[in-house]
């Protein structure tokens, strides 16, 4: 029965249908399709309703705003406790660095260092061993207390020979060297350590070459291979951050970095350094994943590298790609206002002259706030690197400072006696001796009351108050006619202590004797003079010119 309803009920249907005109049979199928249409996107709406309880999209992940851990940088100390020179703030100082490190101590930190450590010069000349050996004592001695944690050393380290590096080695930073075999000494290849909740590992290599030679005892491997097999270990060690020290030309780092990418940063330092010359920074760079720094040398700044680390990733991404072109205008402004200003005040340029420098300094000015304040933070990991310069604003730290003064002190005390009995040379036959200021008195009266006002005057005072007068870093610029015949020695300095008129004007004791023959005196000395022996860098800023600087030293009888 109920088949056969159907059955009539279809048929009935059919023939109704068939009644109907072509329109009305296309409008009778299309309605039913509009209307399941619209139930379908109803059901899709509330539906999705259901399913989602009206919450909002998810926002994007916040940056990471509190680094995981912070690297602190140097390269290339040689040496350098303090800056040596006459004008305020000069960059450098163990002392302002340890306050820095000791102001910002709330992210988990470590000190690294690559390049020349201890000592100045890949040489120690015999007078100056005790004095230099002390010298690196108290480096090391700070740098420890700082946090430095591993160098890996340069040829100057190895000066005073393998014993003694491994002596001054033993209760303080590793030096940190894979492809070196040196006799009687052994160096670590790397280590792994955590700091905070990172797990790093350092790698050192080094080539320590000054002059296409390595020092005495000291073998080199090949630099690649050590790297290589060095970062192999550090991951199968586990080590989250990878770090490779090396002390190598900065060409031959940057290849290394290329074909090792598995360390996270690099930082280079010199193989071998000689001399005070300070070195212009060099902006950090970028080697696929691998950033590459190297701090100026003699300690005038170092870099802060803070890692923020999200999902444990330990691939960082730069937050501040910009962030050194910034500096560098920055800089150059600071540079061209400072030049400017001291232009105008000694009327010693046109006013084209002003107004083409004004012109660049608007157009740095410019630039710099094109490259607007700080790039956006990435989502990611990511790394955030600034140059710190080392400069009397950072504050003296009194730990540090101590110790600086105990050096001096002991060498002042030793310095005393050992030199007592070296005297000046004596003077060639027809030459002159130095006689000091108090002799040429007699006779230029006014030129001496005005030196008596100037700040050479008073430059050996100035050494005798911090224990220094017996220094051999520092004696030779505060004194007359230092090592010179008929002149003075570190103790031997009698009537030549401070800068007097015979630095400039040549010794005097022929003078003295026949004033009539102006061939026996300098009478007007070259301005530049000063700046060939002792105002020259490091000792004087980039910008200093003999030139501006002559005017405090001249005056009545001098020109002025």
């Amino acid at each position: 029965m109920r088949a056969s309803a159907s059955s009539s009920r279809v048929s009935d249907n059919r023939r109704r249908s068939a009644l109907l005109s072509p329109r009305e049979r296309r409008s009778r199928w299309l309605l039913p399709a509009a209307w399941l249409r619209a139930v379908s996107i109803v059901f899709l709406l509330v539906g999705g309703w259901a399913g989602c309880r009206c919450r909002p999209a998810a926002p994007a992940a916040e940056p990471v705003k509190t680094p995981a851990l912070r690297l602190v940088l140097v390269s290339s100390v040689a040496g350098a406790l303090e800056p040596c020179g006459c004008v305020e703030d000069m960059l450098g100082g163990i002392n302002h660095a340890a306050a820095y490190l000791r102001a910002h101590t709330g992210t988990p930190s470590v000190m690294l260092g690559a390049g020349p450590l201890l000592f100045s010069d890949p040489k120690l000349s015999p007078e100056r061993r005790s004095q230099d050996l002390w010298k690196a004592e108290a480096l090391l001695r700070s740098f420890g207390e700082m946090g430095l944690k591993a160098w890996a050393p340069g040829a100057n380290d190895f000066a005073a020979g393998p014993a003694e590096l491994k002596r001054l080695s033993e209760a303080g930073p590793i030096p940190l060297a894979r492809n070196l075999r040196v006799d009687t000494l052994a160096l670590a290849p790397q280590v792994v350590f955590t700091v905070g909740a990172v797990k790093v590992g350092l790698a050192g290599v080094s080539v320590p070459k000054h002059l296409g030679e390595l020092p005495e005892a000291v073998h080199a491997e090949d630099s690649l291979v050590a790297l290589r097999a060095a970062a192999h270990e550090l991951g199968q060690q586990g080590a989250q951050l990878k770090v490779a020290l090396v002390a190598l030309p900065r060409g031959e780092a940057m290849r290394l970095a290329e074909l090792v990418p598995e360390f996270q940063l690099m930082l280079v330092g010199k193989s071998s350094d000689e001399g005070d010359a300070n070195d212009a920074p060099s902006p950090p760079s970028e080697v696929g994943h691998t950033l590459v720094v190297e701090a100026p040398n003699h300690l005038q700044a170092f870099y802060v590298v803070d890692f923020f680390v999200r999902d444990q990733t330990f691939v960082f991404a730069n937050a501040d790609a910009a962030g050194e072109r910034r500096r560098e205008l920055a800089t150059r402004i600071a540079e061209l206002e400072h030049r400017i200003s001291v232009a105008e005040q000694a009327g010693s340029a046109t006013a084209a002259d002003i107004g083409a420098r004004r012109a660049d300094l608007a157009r740095l000015q410019a630039d710099l706030r094109a490259l607007g304040q700080r790039d956006q933070l990435p989502a990611g990991s990511y790394f955030r690197a600034e140059l710190v310069e080392v400069r009397e604003k950072l504050g003296v730290d009194p730990k540090v400072q101590a110790r600086l003064s105990d050096y001096y002190k002991r060498v002042n005390d030793y310095n005393r006696d050992a030199f007592k009995d070296k005297r000046p040379k004596d003077v060639a036959a027809g030459q002159s001796a130095f006689v000091g200021a108090e002799k040429c008195a007699s006779c230029h009266k006014s030129e001496f009351a005005f030196w008596k006002t100037t700040r050479h005057a008073a430059a050996y005072v100035s050494l005798s108050r911090q224990f220094k007068e017996f220094n051999l870093d520092c004696v030779g610029c505060h004194v007359t006619g230092y090592e010179q015949a008929g002149g003075s020695t570190v103790t031997h300095v009698d009537e030549l202590k401070d800068v007097q008129c015979e630095v400039c004007h040549g010794p005097a004791s022929r003078h003295l004797a026949d004033p009539s023959d102006s061939k026996l005196i300098v009478s007007k000395p070259e301005i530049t003079l000063c700046a060939a022996k002792c105002h020259h860098p490091p000792h004087v800023k980039s910008d200093w010119t003999a030139s501006a600087a002559f005017s405090h030293i001249v005056g009545p009888g001098h020109g002025g």
